[in-house]
């Protein structure tokens, strides 16, 4: 435990000095207003977390659904957004100069992980009808859908909305995200227009990755790596393909029925011969 806390110490006093290093070397770079959006459970969460881990930028929640709030982002400012594209939105991006960056991520991971966040946010509307259903039951209803509980045919669709809009934004998908991050990270601050200097990308990355996100700031806590399951967590598994381990013969069967043809135009399948 005394050596995580030395690691967890030595990160932040790199990403302290690159963070300094930066924000002096780039005193006049002129700062991105930023929509981070995407269906939940989508990646938008650690997307976020990054980007508002760069000199002067900060997270001021999500507007949900009120557009124009949009219109009160300021520079620096990162919005954490499940809107769909609009013509209304799109106009309002457009005038304020809000750069967006859209998280896609394979719709049956995005289902699982879902499934168990409704199941743990005190919040939601479904929680406590959620809870009392087992993993298999509470699968189904998220495919499909109630009120108040969108299916997974209008998860895709939100997504769908700016990738068939052709809107102006950065696609990321969370799997190639997740596989070589520093790259991907490095690639939103180009669109940004920020310099990668002094390793920026690379000590934000570390500084989010999945162990550490995982903790929280109860760094006294042991770190999970990818894989080792809390479904307490926010941060809950932190994988690709986990959908394997969950979805039975009938979930893939209604899958398919219902968003079957979305799942191959998003580009994880080629056809429906999948289990």
């Amino acid at each position: 435990m005394l050596g995580q806390l030395f690691t967890v110490a030595g990160e932040e006093l790199k990403y302290g000095y690159v963070y300094l290093k930066h924000q002096i070397g780039s005193a006049q770079q002129k700062r991105a207003k930023v929509l981070v959006n995407g269906s939940p459970k989508s990646g938008t969460t650690w997307m976020l977390k990054m980007i508002a881990s760069l000199p002067g930028y900060e997270d001021i929640g999500n507007y949900y659904g009120d557009l124009q709030k949009y219109h009160t982002t300021q520079p620096g400012h990162v919005v954490h957004g499940h809107d769909a594209y609009t013509p209304e939105l799109k106009n309002i991006l457009l005038d304020e100069g809000i750069k967006v960056i859209l998280m896609v991520r394979d719709p049956r991971d995005q289902l699982v992980s879902r499934m168990f966040h409704v199941k743990r946010s005190t919040n939601h509307v479904w929680n406590e009808r959620m809870k009392a259903l087992d993993n298999d039951e509470a699968l189904m209803l998220c495919i499909e859908g109630r009120e108040k509980l969108p299916g997974t045919h209008d998860m895709i669709a939100l997504a769908q909305t700016w990738l068939n809009g052709n809107a102006e934004a950065l696609v990321v998908r969370y799997e190639e995200l997740l596989a070589d991050s520093v790259p991907h990270f490095s690639a939103v601050l180009d669109y940004l227009g920020i310099r990668n200097s002094q390793g920026l990308a690379e000590v934000i990355v570390e500084r989010n990755r999945f162990a550490r996100l995982s903790m929280g700031k109860r760094i006294w806590q042991g770190q999970r790596k990818p894989g080792e399951e809390d479904t307490k967590s926010h941060f809950r598994k932190g994988i690709v393909g986990d959908w394997r381990n969950y979805l039975k013969p009938q979930h893939i069967e209604r899958f398919k029925e219902l968003c079957g043809q979305q799942l191959i135009d998003l580009g994880y399948e080629q056809d429906l011969d999948w289990s």
